[in-house]
This record gives C-alpha cells, structure tokens and sequence, in this order.
C-alpha cells in the first residue's frame, strides 16, 4: 500500500515521500528511512545547517496505536511523522 508520510517539524513541515508500507515493519523503520531521505535532499541541496538540524530530529508517530493501523487508514490520508517534540515514550529516530 503506497501512502504520503509526511514530516510535521519547525523547519522541515510539508517534505514528503510516497512510499510502499509494505517495505517497512514499523513506525522506527520508516523514521530511519524518512530522515534519510531528508537529510540527502538538503546535502543535494547545499542546505548544510539545516541538515546538522535534521541529523538531531528524533521523528515519531502521535497518530497510531500500530503500525498495522496504517492499513486501516483512507488512502488519502497522509501520515505524519512529529519532529516538534522529544517525549519519552516515542520513537527516538
């Protein structure tokens, strides 16, 4: 299932990826893969210190119990992935 996983921070609000759920396991998974997608458009980008920002986000899910519940979604719903707080109980990618 293709969905839009969309970044929800300060700086970084709106970069987006389309990407195929069934690539990844869990909500860490597409974290790790999120930030890297970030992180390589702002080096293409000559956007050094924002990207120095981006290395320290620590992306998290607020929206789901699980990961399977992205399946139960609309498909026209985009997938927020919170870079705003540091809250103990979330994915610390």
């Amino acid at each position: 299932m293709i969905k839009k996983i969309q970044i929800s921070d300060d700086y970084f609000w709106g970069f987006h990826r389309y990407v195929n759920l069934d690539n990844y396991k869990s909500f860490d998974d597409l974290a790790i893969y999120m930030k890297k997608e970030l992180i390589i458009f702002l080096k293409q980008h000559n956007l050094l210190c924002l990207e120095e920002k981006a290395m320290k986000m620590k992306l998290h899910n607020h929206m789901y119990n699980s990961y399977d519940d992205l399946y139960k979604s609309d498909e026209d719903t985009i997938i927020y992935l919170c870079g705003h707080c540091n809250s103990n109980d979330s994915n610390n990618n």
